[in-house]
């Protein structure tokens, strides 16, 4: 067996605290943080290209995922992609208008050895809630 690239074993502890965020607080009764966290999102940057790898979801194209599982002896992962959207739940291509990113069921399968960086964001990030604008009186 192959030793896994540097980025395999950055993915699987991503996934490792990904899960432990998952468990946290499962079994307590008295002490909790809510939210509740369950992903680390983040982008995965092309070697070649070296900018981030994108796919696409219902003509929406995105940066983000989140890993679902890894496959350490081939380094393949699947990933579920991340919606961007701004302030008002509307999807986005850039970064400067990202407010939150929106789970999917949308997955895509991955060669991680493709890859050369990645870069995690805040959990806050996901499924953040939208503003509740009041009407103007």
């Amino acid at each position: 067996m192959n030793k896994p690239s540097v980025i395999c074993v950055e993915m699987k502890k991503l996934l490792e605290e990904q899960e432990l965020l998952g468990k946290f607080c499962h079994g307590f009764q008295y002490v909790c943080s809510f939210p509740l966290y369950d992903t680390i999102p983040f982008t995965l940057h092309d070697c070649e290209l070296h900018k981030p790898f994108s796919a696409h979801y219902h003509c929406i194209k995105t940066p983000y995922f989140r890993l679902e599982k890894l496959d350490i002896d081939t380094c393949c992962a699947t990933l579920t992609l991340l919606e961007p959207v701004d302030l008002e739940g509307n999807p986005v291509d850039s970064c400067e208008e990202l407010y939150s990113l929106k789970k999917t069921k949308s997955c895509i399968i991955v060669n991680i050895n493709c890859f050369c960086a990645i870069t995690p964001f805040s959990p806050k990030l996901v499924d953040k809630k939208l503003p509740t604008v009041e009407p103007k009186k």
